[in-house]
Protein backbone atom coordinates (compact mmCIF):
# COMPACT_ATOMS: atom_id res chain seq x y z
CA UNK A 1 0.00 0.00 0.00
CA UNK A 2 3.02 2.80 -0.57
CA UNK A 3 3.31 5.53 -2.53
CA UNK A 4 4.67 4.68 -5.71
CA UNK A 5 7.29 7.39 -7.62
CA UNK A 6 7.50 7.86 -11.53
CA UNK A 7 10.57 6.09 -11.22
CA UNK A 8 8.81 2.93 -10.91
CA UNK A 9 7.20 3.51 -14.22
CA UNK A 10 10.59 3.33 -16.40
CA UNK A 11 13.49 1.20 -16.95
CA UNK A 12 15.79 4.06 -15.65
CA UNK A 13 17.85 3.87 -19.27
CA UNK A 14 18.24 7.44 -20.74
CA UNK A 15 19.02 8.48 -24.09
CA UNK A 16 21.87 10.22 -25.21
CA UNK A 17 20.08 13.79 -24.51
CA UNK A 18 19.45 12.47 -20.61
CA UNK A 19 15.56 12.47 -21.09
CA UNK A 20 14.23 8.98 -19.38
CA UNK A 21 12.98 5.68 -22.24
CA UNK A 22 10.24 4.15 -22.05
CA UNK A 23 10.46 1.23 -23.83
CA UNK A 24 7.38 1.58 -24.97
CA UNK A 25 8.46 1.71 -28.79
CA UNK A 26 7.20 5.02 -29.79
CA UNK A 27 10.06 6.92 -30.87
CA UNK A 28 11.55 7.20 -34.48
CA UNK A 29 13.81 4.50 -35.74
CA UNK A 30 14.46 6.40 -38.55
CA UNK A 31 16.47 9.53 -37.08
CA UNK A 32 15.01 11.97 -39.49
CA UNK A 33 12.65 13.93 -36.57
CA UNK A 34 15.07 13.83 -34.51
CA UNK A 35 16.57 17.58 -33.36
CA UNK A 36 20.61 17.28 -33.63
CA UNK A 37 22.08 19.18 -30.34
CA UNK A 38 24.03 22.27 -31.23
CA UNK A 39 27.56 21.58 -30.52
CA UNK A 40 29.40 22.59 -27.60
CA UNK A 41 30.36 26.30 -27.35
CA UNK A 42 34.05 27.09 -26.73
CA UNK A 43 34.23 30.01 -25.36
CA UNK A 44 37.50 32.31 -25.57
CA UNK A 45 39.56 33.46 -22.52
CA UNK A 46 38.07 37.19 -22.49
CA UNK A 47 34.63 35.78 -22.85
CA UNK A 48 35.36 33.90 -19.92
CA UNK A 49 37.13 36.16 -18.15
CA UNK A 50 33.52 38.67 -18.61
CA UNK A 51 31.52 36.36 -17.81
CA UNK A 52 33.02 34.97 -14.34
CA UNK A 53 33.21 39.32 -13.65
CA UNK A 54 29.71 39.89 -14.11
CA UNK A 55 28.92 36.33 -12.32
CA UNK A 56 30.91 37.46 -9.05
CA UNK A 57 28.95 40.67 -9.45
CA UNK A 58 25.32 39.77 -10.25
CA UNK A 59 24.68 35.78 -9.69
CA UNK A 60 21.40 36.79 -11.54
CA UNK A 61 20.65 38.64 -14.59
CA UNK A 62 18.22 40.69 -15.86
CA UNK A 63 16.76 39.54 -19.64
CA UNK A 64 17.96 43.18 -20.50
CA UNK A 65 21.70 42.71 -18.84
CA UNK A 66 21.85 39.31 -19.99
CA UNK A 67 21.20 40.54 -23.71
CA UNK A 68 23.50 43.15 -23.03
CA UNK A 69 26.02 41.07 -22.22
CA UNK A 70 25.67 38.53 -24.89
CA UNK A 71 26.10 41.53 -27.56
CA UNK A 72 29.53 42.76 -25.90
CA UNK A 73 30.46 39.03 -26.09
CA UNK A 74 29.47 38.28 -29.20
CA UNK A 75 27.37 35.17 -27.92
CA UNK A 76 23.58 34.28 -28.11
CA UNK A 77 21.59 34.95 -24.99
CA UNK A 78 20.81 31.58 -25.03
CA UNK A 79 24.37 30.90 -24.49
CA UNK A 80 24.80 33.44 -22.11
CA UNK A 81 21.32 32.43 -20.15
CA UNK A 82 22.80 28.83 -20.11
CA UNK A 83 26.61 29.54 -18.72
CA UNK A 84 24.74 31.62 -15.86
CA UNK A 85 22.72 28.55 -15.12
CA UNK A 86 25.25 26.47 -15.27
CA UNK A 87 27.91 28.36 -13.26
CA UNK A 88 25.31 28.58 -9.90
Amino acid sequence: MGIETATNCHSGAKDDDGSIKSGMGMGSSSGLSKKQRKARTAFTDHQLQTLEKSFERQKYLSVQDRMELANKLGLSDTQVKTWYQNRR
